[in-house]
């Protein structure tokens, strides 16, 4: 056997590495940031290993999710041009390196077992709920977790909206997978044992987004009764809310805050709600004096300041307003939210055309985004942004470019 071979063989194996490393990143998603970064490195490092590159290259420019978010990247970095801060605006282009994986992503998944890395990110969704019941019965300690506040610093931000895309994709395994009752059975309780968690715990949009998801739901089962649906969801979503503000003293109190705060924004903006409403308002301000272009890559902080300094000087200035959608627009105007826009419609307009039994979690996952991106900048955040690139390579990756690519490399194989 020749050194070509076998060179040949070990990046077929690198290749084949690679669709279980991106497996494992799912599972770690929500369990550790650092073996998130070490395992996309290799995956980098094996993706590079592995050759191909323009075939690799080939298939990235032709899928439009990959070629969408490809181009927010690009706009980002014209907006160096107009930048005050360009060190600031080369930081946040370093910073996008998560986004950036979808192309290694996209080119690394193994769309053949799509199940797989649902189930791994299920596995570690599983695990750090699991945390949560030990602290909730007071059993497991540390950082600043107790049994009333059961996810530690603001991980909460990021945990509930994970669970709530979780608990979509535990619901449509159930519905719509085939499995034995006894298995039916067990993910419906795991549902419910997850829906449970999402009222103990404390993030807000991760429940407003469970309860839109599991409008999409509904409506998804009921898809040729549109009646039963609406009926369905009218009778569903206002029981399940006030049962769980009935009987969740976690989920009445945020609810109840929440109201307090937008009711006395204008009064007292120095809350948790209100300084979301401060920051949105000044960051209108910003986009008012640049409409066109925004202030540029690395700008936001410095404007932010000024303007916050000219409209709210009593209260604390921001690097991020705590919305993708301002965010994008603050930074690289109207080019930008375009480009975000787009990379959202090119998501639509696969899940329309591909009718396979992904379809359904190809709408959800885009409408997921769009949700949460009202209240955090979801793009820029660790989990959410590698959840993105990793999801959007499993879900839209182009499955007949997969098997040519591998029947390809195949072919060189034997001929060597």
């Amino acid at each position: 056997m020749t050194e070509i071979s076998i060179l040949h063989q070990y990046r077929i194996k690198a290749g084949r590495l690679n669709a279980w490393l991106t497996a494992l990143l799912a599972f770690f998603l929500l369990l550790s940031t650092s073996a998130v970064s070490v395992l996309a490195i290799l995956i980098l490092l094996l993706w590079l290993f592995e050759g191909r590159i323009t075939e690799k290259l080939s298939e990235i420019v032709h899928n439009p999710v990959a070629l969408s978010v490809l181009c927010l990247l690009a706009v980002l970095v014209l907006g160096l041009i107009w930048s005050p801060d360009v060190p600031a605006g080369l930081d946040v282009i370093k910073a996008q390196w998560k986004l950036a994986m979808l192309p290694i992503f996209l080119t690394a998944v193994d769309t053949r077992h799509r199940r797989r890395y649902v189930y791994f990110f299920l596995a570690g969704l599983c695990v750090a709920m699991l945390a949560t019941y030990l602290a909730w019965f007071d059993i497991l300690h540390y950082a600043d977790v107790t049994s009333t506040h059961l996810t530690k610093k603001n991980s909460h931000i990021v945990y509930n909206p994970l669970l709530a895309f979780g608990i979509y994709l535990v619901v449509h395994e159930a519905v719509w997978g085939q499995r034995e009752v006894v298995e039916k059975v067990g993910l419906y309780t795991l549902a419910a044992v997850m829906t449970f968690n999402m009222f103990i715990t404390e993030g807000r949009i991760g429940q407003l987004v469970f309860f839109v998801l599991l409008i999409l739901l509904v409506f998804q089962i009921f898809q040729k009764r549109k009646l039963w649906a609406f009926a369905s969801v009218c009778l569903i979503v206002p029981t399940l809310f006030v049962a769980s503000y009935t009987c969740s003293p976690v989920f009445e109190q945020r609810v109840d805050t929440a109201c307090h705060e937008i009711q006395q924004f204008r009064q007292n903006p120095d809350t948790s709600v209100g300084l979301r409403l401060l920051f949105w308002q000044n960051t209108f301000a910003i986009i008012k004096r640049h409409p066109v272009l925004g202030i540029g890559t690395g700008g936001f902080a410095i404007a932010y300041y000024w303007h916050n300094w000219e409209l709210s000087p009593w209260h604390i200035a921001t690097d991020n307003p705590h919305n993708q959608y301002l965010l994008v627009t603050a930074t690289i105007g109207i080019p930008g939210l375009t480009a975000l826009l787009l990379i959202f419609i090119s998501m639509f307009r696969e899940a329309w055309v591909r009718k396979d039994e992904w379809q359904r979690i190809r709408f959800a996952f885009p409408l997921f985004f769009l949700i949460i991106m009202l209240t955090e900048s979801y793009l820029k955040v660790f989990e959410t942004s590698f959840l993105f690139s990793l999801f959007s390579a499993v879900l839209y990756r182009n499955q007949c470019k997969e098997n040519d690519s591998r029947l390809h490399l195949l072919k060189k194989g034997v001929e060597r």
